[in-house]
């Protein structure tokens, strides 16, 4: 670590793209370190952002999606390289590490669409082969929420060391959140998504529920992560739904997960972070369900 890990540092060009193939295997982060957008810090071989620079980016254009980033950033992502080559040194306050791989944030049972083996730092590539075990379920060059959910749970089944459907995931799922799937015009979706202070204090409630098993629970974790895509895109003008669900544009994930950028015009419209518990719930049933079914 520099003498001053607040510090910007300049990246070559090659600098800058080995640390998003190889670090920052985020979709939502890699691409904005790739443009520029999110400045690094302390230096290339120890790569630190700032949760006030990542809070800022995720609310550009209004909403409150950037402080779920912040908290998720400082939370996941607290430690960096120590002697060991693993991370176990406590990043500085304010400050999280751009290394995912090896990460707290980092899970068996992922996409595998962005890194490897998910113990090691710097394992981050990219598999053309499990992004289109993905987009191959497009339709129209879109891809619908519940396709994605059942990717999910195939991508944990692919994986022994997945840890799913444990106890406290189980409780949630056993709750009435379930019928969020078959009855998206139910008095439940108004109880949890409504603008009274009742339908907050729920949310608010779900939301800590979910962060926390977010690193326990693989099937949250990869929910959750698929959530962010969907809350990141949900009011982008054009955004689609199929067969009454929401839905993510093919090009739109080729631009984050394969060409490093955001796509065009993101910073004009709102991220929230209701979004993501609103997607992130239904992920997790579709997923669960799916995962129950291929056991």
């Amino acid at each position: 670590m520099s003498d001053h890990p607040d510090n910007l540092v300049e990246l070559s060009g090659d600098q800058k793209a080995l640390l998003v193939e190889r670090k920052a295997t985020c979709p939502f982060i890699g691409s904005a370190v790739a443009m520029g957008r999110l400045p690094v810090r302390n230096n290339a071989h120890d790569p630190l952002a700032s949760t006030e620079d990542v809070r800022r980016l995720g609310n550009t254009g209004g909403g409150d999606l950037g402080d779920l980033l912040a908290l998720f950033a400082s939370g996941n992502h607290a430690f960096m390289r120590g002697d060991s080559g693993k991370l176990d040194r406590s990043v500085p306050g304010g400050l999280f590490s751009l290394e995912f791989p090896g990460s707290r944030g980092s899970h068996p049972g992922h996409s595998g669409i962005l890194q490897g083996d998910p113990e090691i730092p710097g394992s981050g590539r990219l598999s053309e082969a499990d992004f289109a075990r993905l987009t191959g379920r497009e339709k129209g060059g879109w891809i619908k929420r519940s396709d994605i959910g059942r990717f999910i749970a195939e991508s944990l089944l692919k994986d022994p060391k997945s840890k799913v459907l444990g106890k406290e995931t189980a409780a949630l799922l056993a709750s009435d959140l379930r019928d969020l799937v078959e009855t998206t015009g139910s008095a439940l979706m108004g109880k949890l998504f409504g603008p009274d202070e009742a339908a907050r204090t729920t949310r608010r409630d779900i939301e800590e529920k979910l962060t926390k098993l977010l690193g326990e629970d693989n099937l949250v974790g990869s929910a959750g992560e698929f959530g962010l895509l969907f809350a990141f895109l949900a009011n982008k003008p054009g955004a689609k739904e199929i067969e009454g669900e929401p839905a993510v544009a093919v090009g739109d994930l080729k631009a984050m997960f394969v060409d490093k950028r955001l796509p065009d015009g993101w910073e004009a419209w709102r991220k929230s972070r209701v979004d993501w518990v609103r997607n992130t719930i239904v992920l997790l049933i579709i997923a669960a369900k799916q995962y129950r079914s291929l056991k």
